[in-house]
């Protein structure tokens, strides 16, 4: 560990343990709000002790995307229930204006996890035992920040149906603590509007000597590239971390149709062999921001997100070097290789480029 404030798993696997372990060890609470928890060899064992807490007389509440966890069962989820276990599923209800397509793909993508009302976690990691050996992020926390997560876990609860009454407490903590090593950074669909998306450019304008990105899905907007271009005219080191291959095929082909462009603008381009599901940024050795937003629209735009904003140095620098261990073991992208790329995958990456866009209708 860290110290006792923070500590970052690096994979599903050893953030799933931390997590179990925090859960096991509650006396008073979990709530847990994410995208992806399905009731296979891995989410079960978490299911079990949510229940086995709930029936000890924890106050236990379970926040899950209706899409995103639909394909946990309809007798799972009885169970939770007659263990005492809230269970919610989330689908945006209040913002009927923005029309019915914008909230079909407006999902809570948050990955939250609150003990006690004193231990958070925070990241991009779901419970699905296909993502075992992924490489991702999440950050064990303590202190003030842990209620911005309550707040931001009682907002979500609302939203999809829960009794205001129960989580009204946690509405009086505010999202941004001043003057702390830490910050919470929440998107929610907004008109256009993202928090996380300026706190992605600030990042690029401020940095000094290098910035790395790294995310799963890549589908940047003209600002977003015009800030990576500026940094590069200053002589900064831009590096982008992306999987080889992601789980979904369209978003790969989308980030690839990029790769010219960057090139051509002096962005470093690192390809994992595996799966890699973190995402983040991390500017010179003083500021990082990690959590659930992909570096895309829809994330930017249109999701529900959450993220952690790092201004600890000591956090910083552990984070750069398990992100930079990361960068060493990929495939460097180089200028031959595209020129390598066939008829073939041209056409897959213009036809996944222009189908992403359709999709997010920008």
């Amino acid at each position: 560990m860290l110290n006792s404030d923070y500590e970052i798993y690096s994979t599903s696997q050893l953030a799933w343990d931390a997590m179990y372990q925090a859960i096991f060890s509650a006396q008073k609470s979990v709530y847990w709000e994410l995208y992806i928890f399905l009731d296979d060899a891995e989410g079960g064992r978490f299911f079990d002790l949510l229940e086995q807490k709930s029936r000890a007389g924890l106050d236990v509440k379970l926040v899950v995307d209706a899409i995103g966890s639909f394909w946990l069962s309809r007798r799972r989820v009885e169970s939770l229930h007659a263990a005492g276990v809230e269970v919610l599923f989330f689908s945006e209800r209040k913002k009927r204006y923005r029309g019915w397509w914008k909230q079909l793909i407006s999902r809570t993508h948050r990955k939250i996890l609150i003990i006690d009302e004193a231990i958070g976690f925070i990241g991009g990691v779901n419970v699905d035992q296909r993502m075992k050996d992924w490489l991702d992020i999440q950050v064990r926390v303590e202190g003030k920040i842990v209620h911005s997560l309550l707040r931001s876990f009682a907002k979500s609860y609302i939203i999809c149906g829960g009794n205001k009454k129960n989580v009204r407490k946690f509405l009086r903590f505010r999202f941004r603590v001043r003057d702390d090593e830490a910050n919470l950074v929440i998107d929610e669909p907004s008109g256009g509007k993202s928090a996380v998306r300026k706190k992605y450019i600030t990042a690029l304008l401020r940095a000094r000597e290098r910035v790395i990105l790294f995310s799963p899905y890549y589908f940047p907007d003209r600002k977003f590239l015009l800030a990576l271009w500026r940094a590069k005219k200053r002589g900064v080191r831009v590096d982008l971390l992306l999987p080889l291959r992601t789980d979904v095929r369209l978003v790969t082909y989308a980030a690839y149709a990029w790769f010219k462009l960057l090139q051509k603008i002096g962005v470093n381009i690192h390809l994992t062999p595996n799966m890699m599901h973190g995402k983040g940024v991390i500017v010179d050795d003083d500021w990082a921001m990690v959590g659930s937003s992909n570096l895309d629209q829809i994330s930017f735009y249109d999701n529900y997100e959450a993220n952690l904003e790092i201004r600890k140095s000591s956090v910083v620098k552990n984070l750069k070097n398990i992100v930079g261990e990361w960068v060493e073991n990929a495939r460097h992208l180089t200028e031959m290789d595209l020129q390598k790329m066939g008829l073939g995958e041209e056409i897959k990456m213009k036809v996944a480029f222009w189908l992403y866009k359709i999709w997010n209708r920008k």
